[in-house]
């Protein structure tokens, strides 16, 4: 890509010519000429200089928007050559949501390293907008988890099954006596809720809107899922957690509350790079999701093959 669009996205994101300087491998002077030259170039000053850095101007933001999108279409392109050139790949970056990691890609991992032993896997726990911006940025090859908006430009999605956010608790709190709950039961709680995973706040918001109570109190967001399960355990307060990880809830001594509707029911599966679609390893672990989903089923998961873009 070219080198001065690189420069004002490093400048950009850092907020400052320092940082911006070490990633682009450029001298802070230099940095600035490159800046000023590129200011030149679009006839308006890009950056609002101020105490504490650098902020786009409006005029900046506008250019930010279309080098993003060059930024990508280049990695793509990148992408797309190397697969048709070598089709391998060194490294194959996953992040996946709780569900997964304890039933799905553990197993996807072993098929996969066994049909690729050049590949070297790196896998780690993250779900919702922070994945989508580590695929769009190259920090991720794939991930899996809920598909709860539409793909932007060069994403794709694979769903592979439906899932349901449900409340857990202690077998000692009193809802835990009942069968299956009215919503007003839930009114009073506090609950926890996965830290990485903002929608699930929203979410439950949701859910007691529309059920005309007041809004949730949500005293903890935790990141460790075992911290959130151990805090649970040893008090009232409930937990929102997929029920595709009941097994581990309830070995961790927690008991699923069951409620008349849905907190939040969504589809959910692997969103990749359309472009990283063209390496014979990306190809092949479309191929395993859904029979290793449907493995697990009917315990967990409700599969459902489906294939959106």
């Amino acid at each position: 890509m070219e080198r001065s669009l690189k420069a004002f996205l490093a400048v950009a994101r850092c907020g400052n010519l320092t940082s911006a300087a070490e990633i682009v491998g450029l001298t802070q002077p230099a940095l600035t000429k490159t800046i000023q030259r590129l200011e030149e170039d679009f006839g308006a000053g890009l950056f609002q200089r101020t105490a504490r850095g650098m902020r786009l101007t409006r005029v900046g933001r506008t250019l930010f928007t279309h080098a993003e999108a060059i930024e990508l279409q280049y990695r793509q392109a990148h992408e797309e050559v190397k697969a048709a050139n070598s089709g391998v790949v060194k490294e194959l970056k996953i992040s996946a949501g709780p569900a997964y990691h304890t039933t799905i890609v553990p197993d996807l991992i072993r098929l996969l390293s066994s049909e690729f032993p050049e590949t070297d896997f790196i896998l780690s726990v993250d779900v919702g907008q922070t994945s989508i911006t580590r695929l769009l940025t190259g920090e991720l090859d794939f991930t899996l988890g809920a598909i709860a908006t539409s793909p932007p430009e060069g994403l794709e999605t694979l769903e592979v099954l439906r899932a349901e956010m449900v409340p857990y608790c202690r077998p000692g709190n009193p809802l835990a006596l009942h069968g299956t709950l009215p919503s007003t039961a839930l009114s009073h709680c506090q609950w926890i809720v996965y830290k990485r995973d903002a929608l699930l706040a929203d979410k439950l918001g949701m859910y007691y809107s529309a059920h005309q109570l007041a809004a949730p109190r949500i005293i903890m967001r935790v990141d460790p899922l075992g911290s959130a399960f151990r805090i649970v355990a040893t008090s009232d307060f409930l937990m929102l957690a997929p029920a595709q990880i009941e097994h581990l809830a309830s070995s961790a001594g927690l008991r699923r509350l069951k409620t008349d509707t849905p907190i939040w029911k969504y589809p959910s599966g692997a969103w990749f790079r359309q472009s990283s679609r063209q390496y014979p390893i990306m190809r092949r672990a479309l191929e395993l999701l859904p029979g290793l989903v449907e493995q697990v089923a009917p315990a967990i998961f409700l599969p459902v093959i489906a294939h959106r873009t």
